[in-house]
């Protein structure tokens, strides 16, 4: 039975026209799809051009048509942006780690780290992995099912309990950040074989690498804006997400009452009812109380 393939390139949707031509030049037929530009259908392969800027191709050719679309068109391999900036030789398995929560007043803080062997880019790409702030909640049970299977991963919950302890004592965001990211990295660097870390930078190198162990400061590590591009940690950063939104919700049933993530009118209005409900002790089990919010209740 011939394999049937599925890859998902990114593509600038001004293309759409110019790959129109190249899909007619062999003898494509052309129907309409909703939120899609055009779908293709030839011999072996379905292509079909979404709006978004998505191009699936799917089909037992699919593979072919994948490399002959991307030999004239800048960076449709998936990743291929993030995956230029690796160092050389490319690592065979390298680290990604991202958090979720910091920014929340209630909930946890959330630190995941994704050893991530290269062989597995393209389920990635297939699965639409990218920065959990441009995926719905709703999509993540799935990611995270197949993140896991994909290779070691690694999440640290640090309840609001625990976290209101460790800002008193480190009196740092930043601080406690770097150690739960380095904790992350060292059990991952323990059990398996990535070669290169890389962390989506919110503190001076200098900070983060004191808190490193033995085998993180050993390995080559980078600390880079915006890198979410950076398969590894968009697949970190979409662990993160879905353990402080499973978090978040446990809170809530916890005390009877709907927990918003943010920090704005609606985490008021839910702060205010829990301390009716429950006394402004009851805070510090599902807030992080240094944020500014707390002296409104």
């Amino acid at each position: 039975m011939a394999v049937q393939h599925t890859y998902t390139l990114k593509i600038d949707p001004g293309e759409a026209p110019r790959l129109r031509r190249r899909f007619e030049e062999n003898h494509f037929d052309f129907v309409s799809v909703p939120h899609a530009f055009w779908q293709a259908k030839g011999v072996g392969c379905v292509a079909t051009f979404y709006l978004s800027g998505k191009l699936l191709l799917q089909g037992t050719e699919a593979d072919a048509w994948r490399h002959l679309v991307g030999e004239d068109v800048p960076e449709t391999r998936p990743y291929a942006r993030a995956l230029a900036k690796h160092p050389s030789p490319a690592p065979d398995e390298w680290i990604g780690t991202d958090e979720s929560g910091k920014g929340d007043y209630f909930g946890p803080l959330v630190v995941a780290g994704v050893s991530l062997p290269r062989t597995a880019l393209e389920v990635l790409a297939t699965l639409g992995v990218e920065d959990s702030k441009t995926i719905g909640d709703e999509r993540m049970p799935r990611m995270v099912e197949a993140i896991r299977a994909l290779g070691q991963t690694e999440v640290l919950v640090i309840s609001p309990a625990k976290y209101n302890e460790l800002y008193a004592k480190m009196g740092n965001l930043n601080r406690l950040l770097a150690w739960a990211h380095g904790k992350v990295i060292e059990n991952l660097l323990d059990r398996g074989a990535a070669t290169w870390v890389l962390v989506d930078k919110f503190v001076d190198d200098s900070v983060f690498r004191r808190s490193l162990g033995e085998k993180g400061r050993a390995v080559k590590l980078d600390l880079r804006t915006k890198a979410e591009e950076d398969p590894a940690v968009a697949a970190a950063s979409i662990l993160a997400r879905s353990a402080y939104v499973r978090g978040l919700a446990t809170l809530g049933k916890r005390f009877n009452l709907s927990l918003p993530a943010g920090a704005g009118a609606p985490v008021l209005r839910a702060g205010n009812e829990l301390v009716t409900r429950h006394g402004r002790d009851a805070l510090v089990e599902v807030a992080k109380l240094h944020f500014a919010t707390t002296q409104q209740f």
